[in-house]
């Protein structure tokens, strides 16, 4: 049986409903189609809001461990307060990118922390891409602003978004190749502070 926990439970900065959350990580799972018996572990940082958002998808010993800044699930709206909707693509994109992680054809895929930007860029874009055509509503634009930023504002870099957006199929080789298409080939850490995050 799969083992939902959600950190901090309960939320003390912010108005965030644990039990609300882990009810959308279930869902979440569920789209992605991610196997019975995978525990699942997420931490929302309450101490972190716009302009300091992002997210990670890591699997450790069998086991999806995730991490999201609590402006990640902020109504844009009404600051602090939360968004289901939001939140729901979040989870969305998370846990496809876990699922990734929990096959094969991921397995030589460094850490999120380690990732480059323009690989991050599109594993984000493959993941969204599927979230989109699983019913989640994603931006497209914002999506391909984000990719354009990391590999580049040149026919090539849309052409490869094109391919990320609409594939059904991607492995880790397939995202350094389009990398190396673009020469989004640096190793600079991706744009979650991770470092900063470390020290808390």
């Amino acid at each position: 049986m799969t083992s939902i926990t959600v950190v901090p439970d309960p939320f003390t900065l912010i108005g965030y409903d644990a039990a609300e959350i882990r009810t959308l990580v279930e869902e979440a799972a569920a789209l992605a189609e991610i196997p019975p018996g995978v525990d699942i572990a997420l931490t929302v940082d309450e101490e972190l809001f716009a302009p300091l958002t992002g997210h990670m998808s890591d699997v450790v010993d069998g086991r999806i461990v995730l991490w999201i800044s609590g402006g990640n699930f902020e109504d844009n709206k009404r600051p602090t307060y939360f968004s289901p909707d939001q939140a729901r693509a979040d989870l969305a994109v998370m846990m496809l990118r876990a699922k990734d992680r929990l096959s094969d054809d991921f397995a030589a895929a460094p850490a999120d922390a380690e990732l480059s930007r323009g690989e991050r860029a599109a594993w984000d874009t493959y993941a969204v891409g599927r979230a989109r055509r699983l019913g989640i509503d994603v931006r497209r634009s914002r999506q391909l602003y984000d990719f354009r930023l990391q590999h580049g504002f040149t026919d090539v870099t849309d052409a490869a978004f094109e391919r990320c957006w609409e594939a059904d199929h991607v492995t880790w080789e397939g995202i350094r190749e389009i990398c190396k298409e673009t020469g989004a080939t640096d190793r600079v850490a991706s744009k979650v502070p991770v470092d900063l995050l470390r020290q808390k």
